[in-house]
């Protein structure tokens, strides 16, 4: 199967991270790095001019943080945002508040070197690998070895199983599920 390139920006001040995230990114064939940016404003017009498949955007960064560039990308340039920050759980008030603004997703900052573990890259990998899914740039090489499935495949025939109806919602989600469901016949099995 043919490895399919998947453009990725990164939006960090940070220096150490930028290289961190680079490195990671460089490790998976056809993923390459569109572009980089120091703050969220030369986010947003980097973004105008050439719109990658996925940003990896950091929250804190000077001159325009990271929920107010996810909120301006996503009016202007839609594309897909990756929150990537030191710490998911520390910081989750403004993950949850970029996730509003139509980011996908959040995962830590990856730490690499003698201080980081091996592993450290895995989630954001694992992040990117089902993001990619999602917007039809995925292969199986482009996948991470590590990402094999989990689930086991059942065989029993599908007219024995129930007709069924899956639907998974996020932030502002709710909304949304009320609106589909109210409008579902009373009879709905």
């Amino acid at each position: 199967m043919p490895v399919l390139r998947m453009r990725i920006a990164i939006v960090n001040d940070m220096a150490m991270a930028v290289e961190a995230l680079k490195r990671v990114l460089l490790t998976v064939p056809g993923y390459e790095v569109a572009w980089i940016a120091r703050d969220g404003a030369d986010a947003v017009a980097r973004c105008a001019k050439d719109t990658p498949d996925l940003i990896l955007m950091d929250l804190f960064m000077p001159i325009m943080d990271g929920v107010e560039a996810t909120s301006q990308i996503m009016k202007q340039s839609p594309c897909v945002i990756l929150i990537v920050t030191a710490s998911v759980g520390k910081n989750a008030g403004k993950v949850f508040e970029a996730m509003g603004h139509g980011a996908r997703d959040a995962v830590n900052t990856p730490v690499l070197g003698i201080q980081g573990s091996p592993d450290s890259a895995q989630p954001l990998l694992t992040k990117i690998a089902t993001l990619s899914k999602l917007i039809g740039k995925s292969s199986q090489s482009s996948t991470p070895k590590s990402q094999t499935s989990k689930f086991t495949s059942f065989s029993t025939p599908s007219s024995l199983l129930p007709p069924l109806v899956a639907i998974g919602s996020s932030t502002g989600g709710p909304k949304a599920l009320a609106a589909i469901l109210s409008r579902l016949p009373a009879n709905f099995g």
